[in-house]
């Protein structure tokens, strides 16, 4: 299994969780920010501090999404589950 498709399937279980909706329901287009989306503003906090934790105790790297560089960026790296997924696959290891 690809680092990648842990992380995703990680973050389509905290999306279920936090939405309610099936898990099957969920992949990596589905959409975090902008129209469409699946979570609203409290739920994508809630999703981006479990995302932090896991990128710590899992993944070994840093996840600050409260910086200012994380939120000009947020509209690329939020867009989806995938590109969630991708942004923390890809964050260096402390």
């Amino acid at each position: 299994m690809k680092e990648n498709a842990g992380i995703e399937e990680f973050l389509r279980n905290e999306v279920s969780a936090i939405t309610g909706q099936p898990i099957d329901s969920i992949d990596d287009s589905t959409v975090l920010v902008g129209p469409g989306r699946v979570v609203d503003s409290a739920d994508l906090v809630m999703l981006l501090i479990a995302a932090e934790e896991f990128a710590r105790d899992t993944l070994g790297a840093t996840f600050d999404w409260t910086s200012d560089s994380a939120m000009s960026e947020a509209r690329s790296v939020l867009r989806n589950v995938g590109s969630l997924s991708k942004h923390l696959a890809e964050l260096p290891r402390d």
